[in-house]
C-alpha cells in the first residue's frame, strides 16, 4: 500500500510533499540534492527563505491572478483568454479547476510544505546570529500563515499543514481532512502573532530588503484576515455554500454570527494602523517633481490617487511591497492607449487590450463626492447623451470642442486621475504641464482606437493605475518603462477596513466616519457627513448603520478599484449573487459617430450562484484523499 501512496501522491500533502522535495535541487550545490545542503551555510538558507517567498500568488498578472478579470472590473476582447474571466464566465470546474491552488508543484500547499522546511531546519545553520536566525523563522512563519489564508480565501475550509510530513509516512498522515473555517482563521492569527515580535518593525534597507515581510505588513494583514473572518460568508452564514460537513458529520462553517469577530478585526486594525503611523507611514499626497508645473487642487488629487499604487519612490502609503509584484512592460503596455502621439502610434508593442468596464466607470462618484444615482444636481437618467464640450472649466480633463457623454463630465478626481476615456485627457510626466497632456479619442479612426485585429481596447475606457506616469516613448518605436511594485496592501485600504469593523461594530461613529474622510480628502472630496447632507437625496444615509456600510462598500470599490481586491470585496461581503450576476458593458468602438459608439454594448450577462464563493476541489484530488469532502455545488 505504502508503494502506491508514493507513486500516486495519496492526499493533499503527498502532492506537497513530493514536490518540495524535488524543489531542493534548485537550493543546493549541483548534482547534490540533499536537504542538509540546504542549510549547511547562511548564503544557502537564505536562498531557501527566497523560494519560500517565491510561492506568492502572482498579483499583478492579468491571468494569473484571478481578481484582475474575475469581477468584472477589466474585460478583453473574445481572442484574449484569461482565466479569472472564464471563472466570472462560469467557466471553473472540477475536471481541471482554474487557477488551482491545491493541486501541484505550483499549489500554496507547496509553499507551505517549503516554509515548514526552512522553520524546522534554520536551526542547523551554522555561525548565524541568533536575531537574524530567529527573523528568517519569522517571515517564514509569517509566509506559512499568509498562505494558508491566501487558500482560505478561495476554498473556504482547508486543512491546516504546521509541520512538514515527510514522503513515505502512513496513509493517515496524508489522507488529512478539513478544518472549520474558525479553526483555520484561530491557527492563521497564532501563527502570525507568533512570529511577530521576531520581525522588523519597519523596513530596515530599502534595496536589499525590498519585499520581505516586517511586522507594520504582518500587522495591516492580520487585520484583513480578521476583517475577512468577521464578514458575513464566514461570520453566521446560513446558506448553502455553508452547510458542509466532513465524512464524521463535522460541520465546517459556524452559522451562529459573533459580534465578537468584528470587535477583533476593529482592535487589529487599529493596532496596525498605530503600528503604520509611527512608523512613518501616511496617505500618499503627489508633489510636482522639478520640470513639472502642476498647481490645480483636483490636478494633485488625481494624481495622488492613481501614485499611491503605481509610485514606489517616496511612497509612504504602502505596507507590503513584494518585491515580485512588478508591473512591468508588458502589464503596463497592456493597459496603456497606444497613438496618443505620432512616437506611439506604430509602437506594436504597445497592446491595449486590458480595458475597464463600463460598470467600473458608473461606480465613481460626482464631483460632489456622491454616487451620480444619488446626486440631485447630477443629470443622472441624461448620463448618456451626446454632449459637446465647450466650457473651458472642463478643460484639464476633457478634451474642448469634441462630443462626448454627460456621464465622463464633473466626476470626482479619482475618475479623471484613474479612468482614460473618448475625449479624455492623460497625463504623463514628460507633459511637464496639464495643457500639455495628451488627449485620447477612443472612436474608430481617433488616436488612441482599434489599430489591431487582436490587441485593442474594446470597451473605450483605459485604466492609468497601471500605466507609469514617468515612462518615455521615442522615435522608432524607443521607449522607456519604468516598473513598479504593486503594494499588496496599503494605508488606504486599511484605513477603510477599520471603518467597516468600527461600522459593525457599534454603527456610524464620528470615528468611523473619520477614516472614511481621511481618504475622501486626500481626492479632494468633502467628508461624508457634509457631503450627504449638501448633495444627495438620501441625506441621512450616513447616519444608520446600513447606510454607512454601504458608503464603506461604495469607497472601497473606487479608492481600491483594479487593484484585485473588489473581487474578494465581494465574496466576504456576500454580494457576488448580485454584483457579479450584473452585464459586462461598454462603448461599441467599431463606430465612429458618437451617436452609435456610445451606445451601450453588452459584453457578458454572467450568473454568479452560490457556490461560485468558494473554488472546487479536483476530482482527482477527491479521488487520492478517502477522507476530501467537496465545496458546495460542485
Amino acid at each position: 500500500m505504502k508503494r502506491e501512496i508514493t507513486k500516486y501522491l495519496i492526499g493533499v500533502l503527498l502532492v506537497i510533499a513530493s514536490a518540495s522535495c524535488s524543489k531542493y535541487v534548485d537550493v543546493v550545490p549541483d548534482n547534490v540534492p540533499i536537504l542538509e545542503h540546504a542549510f549547511a551555510s547562511r548564503v544557502m538558507a537564505e536562498r531557501y527563505l527566497a523560494t519560500c517567498y517565491n510561492a506568492m500568488p502572482n498579483f499583478s498578472g492579468y491571468n494569473a491572478n484571478p481578481a484582475i478579470m474575475g469581477a468584472g472590473e477589466i474585460w478583453t476582447n473574445e481572442q484574449i483568454a484569461s482565466a479569472g474571466k472564464n471563472i466570472l464566465r462560469g467557466a471553473q470546474n472540477t475536471d481541471s479547476p482554474l487557477l488551482n491552488e491545491w493541486d501541484g508543484t505550483s499549489s500554496l500547499w507547496r509553499g507551505i510544505s517549503d516554509c515548514n522546511i526552512f522553520i524546522d531546519s534554520i536551526g542547523q545553520v551554522p555561525d548565524m546570529p541568533i536575531e537574524e536566525r530567529d527573523k528568517w523563522k519569522a517571515e517564514a512563519t509569517f509566509l506559512k500563515a499568509f498562505y494558508h489564508y491566501e487558500l482560505l480565501k478561495r476554498y473556504g475550509p482547508i486543512p491546516i499543514m504546521d509541520k512538514f510530513i515527510p514522503v513515505g509516512s502512513d496513509l493517515e498522515n496524508y489522507a488529512v481532512e478539513r478544518q472549520p473555517v474558525d479553526d483555520v482563521f484561530t491557527y492563521i492569527i497564532k501563527t502570525i502573532d507568533g512570529a511577530m515580535e521576531f520581525l522588523d518593525p519597519n523596513v530596515v534597507d530599502v534595496n536589499a530588503e525590498m519585499g520581505r515581510v516586517n511586522r507594520i505588513a504582518a500587522k495591516a494583514i492580520k487585520a484583513e484576515v480578521l476583517v475577512y473572518a468577521a464578514s458575513p460568508l464566514f461570520n453566521g452564514n446560513q446558506s448553502l455554500v455553508a452547510t458542509i460537513k466532513n465524512q464524521n458529520g463535522k460541520q465546517l462553517f459556524n452559522t451562529t454570527y459573533s459580534a465578537e469577530k468584528w470587535i477583533s478585526a476593529a482592535n487589529a486594525c487599529r493596532e496596525a494602523i498605530e503600528a503604520a503611523e509611527q512608523g512613518g507611514k501616511s496617505l500618499f499626497v503627489w508633489q510636482a517633481p522639478p520640470g513639472v508645473n502642476i498647481t490645480r487642487p483636483e490636478a494633485i488629487a488625481q494624481l495622488s490617487s492613481r501614485l499611491a499604487f503605481s509610485q514606489n519612490k517616496d511612497n509612504t502609503e504602502g505596507l507590503w511591497f513584494y518585491s515580485n509584484n512588478i508591473i512591468s512592460n508588458e502589464v503596463q503596455l497592456s493597459y496603456m492607449p497606444r497613438g496618443w502621439d505620432a512616437n506611439t502610434q506604430s509602437n506594436a508593442s504597445i497592446r491595449s487590450f486590458l480595458s475597464a468596464s463600463q460598470n467600473m466607470i458608473a461606480k465613481y462618484y460626482s464631483a460632489n463626492g456622491v454616487p451620480i444615482d444619488e446626486d440631485k444636481s447630477y443629470p443622472y437618467s441624461q448620463r448618456f447623451e451626446v454632449v459637446n464640450v465647450t466650457d473651458p472649466k472642463y478643460q484639464y480633463d476633457v478634451a474642448l470642442n469634441n462630443q462626448t457623454i454627460r456621464l465622463h463630465l464633473d466626476r470626482e478626481p479619482r475618475f479623471y486621475g484613474n479612468i482614460s476615456f473618448d475625449g479624455g485627457r492623460y497625463f504623463m510626466r514628460s507633459n511637464a504641464t496639464e495643457a500639455g497632456a495628451f488627449s485620447t479619442f477612443y472612436r474608430l479612426g481617433g488616436n488612441v482606437g482599434i489599430n489591431n485585429g487582436t490587441y485593442y481596447n474594446v470597451t473605450g475606457y483605459g485604466v492609468k493605475k497601471y500605466v507609469n506616469y514617468e515612462n518615455t516613448f521615442g522615435a522608432s518605436n524607443s521607449m522607456s518603462i519604468v516598473s513598479f511594485i504593486a503594494p499588496v496592501i496599503r494605508l488606504a485600504d486599511l484605513y477603510l477596513l477599520y471603518a467597516e469593523a468600527l461600522n459593525e461594530v457599534n454603527g456610524p461613529t464620528a470615528e468611523a466616519v473619520s477614516y472614511i474622510d481621511k481618504v475622501r480628502a486626500r481626492a479632494g472630496l468633502k467628508g461624508v457627513e457634509a457631503a450627504w447632507l449638501e448633495y444627495s437625496i438620501y441625506p441621512s444615509r450616513p447616519a444608520t448603520k446600513d447606510g454607512l456600510r454601504k458608503i464603506i462598500k461604495d469607497e472601497r470599490t473606487i479608492e481600491l478599484a483594479f487593484e484585485g481586491k473588489r473581487f474578494w470585496d465581494l465574496r466576504r461581503w456576500k454580494d457576488g449573487t448580485e454584483e457579479l450576476s450584473k452585464e459586462v458593458v461598454g462603448n461599441d468602438v467599431n463606430q465612429q459617430n458618437p451617436n452609435l459608439y456610445y451606445r451601450q454594448m453588452v459584453f457578458y450577462s454572467p450568473s454568479f450562484t452560490e457556490r461560485d464563493y468558494f473554488w472546487p476541489i479536483s476530482r482527482a484530488e477527491l479521488r487520492r484523499n478517502p477522507k476530501m469532502v467537496q465545496n458546495y455545488g460542485w
